[in-house]
């Protein structure tokens, strides 16, 4: 055999090797495509059944303007980029579920010290924005001696009904008036998007821990 057909040869030699592990690679890889796809479709299935836990898909936050109650104006994925955060829906003029989620985010606050980051990050989101201006935001926020890491805001009054949906769709069911809203806690991951519900009222070590959660998923 001359050196050109050995050199044709080795050639096709490592072809034909290389197209077997490339075949190799790509069933693998179709493999573990089909088994994170059959993951996700199991996660959304039970995203779609229960009230809190997971949410499958995640939802990222639309840019929908908000007043926080020191006056700043910026938007909802703004303000929750770049954090952990926990939500919880409120009006200042509420008599009923607001006073206890106020006090749950306090202790849940307290608690968070050294076990989350600096980037953690508590909100407080009015569904009556009409009358929570950021006077009356920062008149109930402060009966909570809250830390800095905890704001409370108002989105604009054409965004509430979006803004509620997105939040509950697929959890607790709403009620008709504004004092039977979940008193369930929505987390959001560092990429502005909607990860997980609480039950209602969950206790302050559950906030903890959920968010301590997501903090070390790697989103």
């Amino acid at each position: 055999m001359d050196r050109r057909h050995a050199l044709l040869n080795l050639g096709a030699l490592l072809l034909s090797s290389s197209a077997g592990a490339s075949a190799s690679a790509d069933k693998s890889k179709s493999k573990r495509s089909g088994k994170q796809s059959e993951e996700q479709a199991s996660a959304e299935r039970v995203s779609q059944h229960f009230p809190f836990g997971p949410v499958w898909p995640v939802r990222p936050l639309p840019a929908w303007p908000v007043q926080t109650h020191l006056g700043r104006s910026t938007t909802l994925s703004a303000l929750c980029k770049s954090h952990v955060t926990a939500i919880q829906l409120i009006y200042t003029n509420c008599s009923a579920i607001c006073p206890i989620q106020g006090a749950l985010f306090a202790q849940a606050q307290k608690m968070a010290m050294g076990k989350l980051s600096d980037h953690a990050q508590f909100l407080s989101l009015s569904i009556d924005p009409l009358s929570d201006t950021p006077q009356a935001l920062s008149r109930w926020i402060r009966k909570y001696d809250p830390s800095p890491g905890w704001l409370a805001a108002a989105p604009a009054i054409d965004d509430v009904r979006a803004m509620r949906d997105l939040l509950s769709k697929g959890g607790e069911a709403q009620g008709e008036s504004l004092d039977a809203h979940p008193g369930q806690v929505y987390f959001i991951n560092r990429k502005g998007a909607l990860v997980h519900r609480s039950p209602s009222l969950p206790t302050a070590a559950q906030i903890v821990a959920i968010m301590a959660d997501i903090e070390r998923s790697p989103d």
